[in-house]
This record gives structure tokens, sequence and C-alpha cells, in this order.
């Protein structure tokens, strides 16, 4: 088996691509088969070196992998469309040699007028076929006049083509319906239909899995299969991705690049894991499985014929799941990197252990590595902003807060307990000392529990915090300014 993944670079990978790539790679990986990587960049005005590159990033990071490609080769290369126009010429010139083609001098402009008038008329819109029956001479006229012409396939009449499509089942297309289609423009480029079938037949590909916005060129390519006396591979068009207002999921809403999940914090896992089920169930309902299983338990036959409804509701839940799952220093690792230098800054702050410990408590509440980060960010910066009202409550909890013995700060329990008892001694009521010590430490009223707070961040940060607070109220001096501890 091989199946193949044929990007364009004319922008990021979009999620569509990326699931597409994922369910030809997941695929190929469960029947032991070859997985190719081509970039298909015969649009020399759009497509562009950086967007190879990121796709390729982009692919590598979400984990999969291809076993042939621009950059690692293989025996069917080369692996970029813009590197193989000598062998779309070769078979141009066999299908020119066969009488498969004929050169068409029609310009832009007239085939936009043919086009209104077959709509005026109620016709659908077909080449009508008139450079087909122009003689050598008018050929002659027409290449004086410095008209370069492109090479149209000649489309049987009276023909029912059949595909057995592997997801949607037997569908049938007439030719009178088709029309004679483009192989090659006059600037000499092959287009999307024979750069591909040359593509896939050489590279030996044996399913195309592919979106069924792609089906109504299949019946084209069978026929350019034909004509070139090769086999067509087994075809597999699979639902489009549609938004939650039921259209076509596009950048209209929102940005559906893979690089902006990645930006956002969402875990490769979740992501892998999430576009295996949009649109292809896995048995007995589940929804997040190990990555082995997501490949061992792909099948063709449970993808589903209705649209796919991307809900980033289900994605950031499943992502919340992972997130949750991910070891300690498998977490630091993702959150360094996605921090920058900013860990470091942290870690100058807190030390290495503690910062570890605040950590795991935002794991615990996080949906994103963005979420984690800016809950890292809000909790050991000095942006937190306290009620006006509640400023009066400074010198008691910090004199209450203070009087917690140093060793009680490991130990959980123990930190529970004098929490508690320094809530009595201070004299503010539970709620107003807990929501405002909350809002100290971490900048909002939300979060961990106060005493694991406590515990992660240890004394000396505690009272440094409620000290800058204090001294920006205007009551750094008198009963209100701490004595820290020797660290």
């Amino acid at each position: 088996m091989r199946t193949r993944f044929a990007p364009s670079p004319t922008g990021f990978l979009h999620l569509g691509g990326a699931r597409t790539a994922l369910f030809n790679w997941a695929f190929a990986r469960k029947a032991k088969g070859t997985f190719v990587l081509r970039i298909e960049d015969t649009d020399p005005l759009r497509s562009r070196e950086e967007f190879v590159q990121a796709i390729c990033g982009d692919l590598a990071w979400l984990g999969v992998d291809w076993d042939e490609g621009p950059d690692r080769g293989g025996p069917f290369g080369p692996y970029r469309q813009s590197e193989r126009g000598a062998i779309y010429e070769e078979f141009l010139r066999r299908l020119q040699r066969e009488g498969y083609v004929y050169p068409c001098y029609c310009t832009a402009e007239e085939l936009e007028r043919e086009r209104e008038e077959a709509l005026e008329e109620g016709r659908p819109p077909r080449y009508s076929r008139r450079c087909l029956f122009l003689t050598p001479e008018e050929r002659r006229v027409l290449e004086k006049e410095g008209r370069k012409p492109s090479w149209r396939f000649r489309v049987p009449p009276g023909r029912t083509v059949t595909v057995e499509d592997l997801v949607r089942g037997q569908v049938s297309f007439t030719t009178d319906t088709l029309t004679d289609f483009v192989l090659v423009r006059s600037d000499g480029l092959p287009t999307y239909n024979f750069a591909c079938v040359v593509d896939d037949a050489l590279m030996r590909i044996t399913h195309v899995l592919r979106g069924e916005e792609h089906l109504p060129n299949t019946p084209y390519q069978v026929l350019l299969y034909e004509a070139l006396g090769f086999p067509p591979p087994l075809f597999a068009h699979v639902p489009v991705i549609l938004s939650p207002n039921g259209t076509k999921l596009s950048k209209r809403h929102g940005d559906t690049s893979l690089r902006f999940f990645r930006e956002e914090g969402f875990l490769k896992e979740a992501l892998l894991n999430y576009l295996l089920t949009l649109g292809h169930s896995f048995p007995g309902g589940k929804e997040i499985l190990p990555q082995e299983e997501l490949v061992s338990l792909f099948d063709l036959k449970r993808i589903s014929k209705s649209n796919a409804v991307f809900d980033i509701a289900r994605l950031t839940w499943m992502n919340r799941m992972y997130l949750r799952e991910l070891p300690l220093e498998v977490l630091r690792e993702r959150v360094q990197a996605f921090a920058g230098a900013t860990w470091e800054v942290w870690e100058k702050i807190l030390g290495e252990e503690r910062l570890l410990r605040l950590l795991a408590l935002f794991q615990e509440e996080s949906s994103t590595l963005k979420d984690l980060v800016s809950s890292l960010s809000l909790a050991l910066g000095e942006t937190k902003t306290l009620a006006g009202e509640n400023e009066t409550l400074l010198p008691a909890l910090s004199l209450a807060l203070s009087r917690i013995p140093e060793d009680t700060f490991e130990d959980e329990t123990r930190l529970q307990e004098e929490l508690r008892r320094a809530q009595k001694a201070s004299g503010i009521p539970p709620r107003m000392f807990y929501r405002t010590l909350r809002v100290l430490l971490i900048g909002r009223e939300e979060g961990p529990e106060l005493h694991r707070l406590l515990w992660a961040l240890g004394k000396r940060r505690v009272l440094e915090s409620l000290e800058k607070f204090t001294q920006r109220a205007g009551s750094g001096h008198g009963d209100s300014t701490i004595q820290y501890p020797d660290p």
C-alpha cells in the first residue's frame, strides 16, 4: 500500500489538510505501507518556500512522518512538482502523438464570454470545442497573432465512468456532462488533474484519500489514467469539515490553520486525536485513545458519509484531558518551549522546585499551554490589582501570614490548618480574607486551593507579594512592614 499527501504551498496547513494527511498516514501505517509527501508547487505566483517549510514543520510537530518526500528523497522523485517539468512534457507528447489532446487558442476573456452566454441560456457552462475543429491554416494564423495554445484533453462522448469509492460506494459520471479539460496551460505549466495523475501513477500510489470536493475531478482523472495506460488507484473521498453553522470551514470562522492552534497552546497529541475522530468513529464510541490505537483501529469503513462539524469546545475539552495527563517533566518541557526566555525569569523569582509546584497546580485547571503560561505570568508578574476598598486589609493580612511558621509551608495539611488560624486571628471575614489573598497571589479570585498556593509559592514569595501591594497602596510603613525570614 502506498498513500500520499500532496499539499499546495500557498498558505499554512489548514485543519482540513491536516486531517487528510492524518487519514492517509494512519491508513498506510496500519497496513505497514508507505506514506509519501509530495509538494504541488506548480503555481509560481502563489507558491512560497516558507509555506513548504511551514507545512513540513507542522506535519512533523503533529507526529506525521513520511517515508518519501522532498527532504528525504525516494525511488520516485523528485517530490516537488516544480522539479518534474520534463516528466510532464514527455507525457504530453505521448498524448499528442496518440491524438488524445488538441491545442486551444481561446483567451481567458473569450472563455468567460462563452461561459456567461451558456448560463444566460440555461445551459451548463462547458467548453464549446471550437478549437478542436480548427484547420492547420487557422492555427497558424492564431499563432502569428502571438497566441500560445493550452492543451485540452478530448473527452470521449457517450461513456459512463464508474468509480468504486471506498467511502461513498459506487459513483457514476456520464462523459456527456463533462468538458474537454486543460492539461497544460498556455504558459507551459501543468494543471492539477494532469500533474496529479502523472505523479500518482509514477509514484505507484495505490490509494488516494482526499476531500469530497475533489470528487468532480475523479472522472477526468480516470479518463486520463486510461489514455496513459496506467491503472487508476483506489479512491476514498471523505466528507468536508463544516463550521458550527453548517457552512464549509474557512478563515471566515477564525484562523483554521494548524499553526494557529499550535500558537494557541494546543497539544499535538490532542490535535492528532481530535482530527482522527473528525468524521471517523472508533469502536465503542471512544474519543480519547493512545496513538498506537488511533492507528491500529483506523478503518475506512468507519468514515462517515456525512460532513464533519468542527467543534472548538470539544477540541478544548480533549486538550484539557491530555494536558492533565502529561507527566510533570514533559509538561515542563512543553511550557518552557512555549514561554521561551520567560521561564528563566520565573525560575529566578521562585526557584525551580517551587515553580514546578505552581506548574502542577495550574496544570489541573488549564485547558491549553497558553492558559497555563498566562496563569504563571499573572501569578509571578507585577500587574495584579486590588480593589481600593480591600487595600485596608493588607496590614492585617501581612501580619497574620507572617506568623505562620516557615516549616509549615512545606506541609500542605498543616498549612491548611494554620491558614484557618491566620484568618481568625486577622479579624477579616473568611470570604473576604481568602478572596483578597488569592487576588494578591495570582491576580484572580478563582484558582487552586489557597493552602496549596501558599505551599507552592513559599513564605518568602507570599510575604514579598503582600509587601509590594502594601507599598503601592501607600501603607508600606509601621506595623504593615514585613520582616522577611531568612531564605
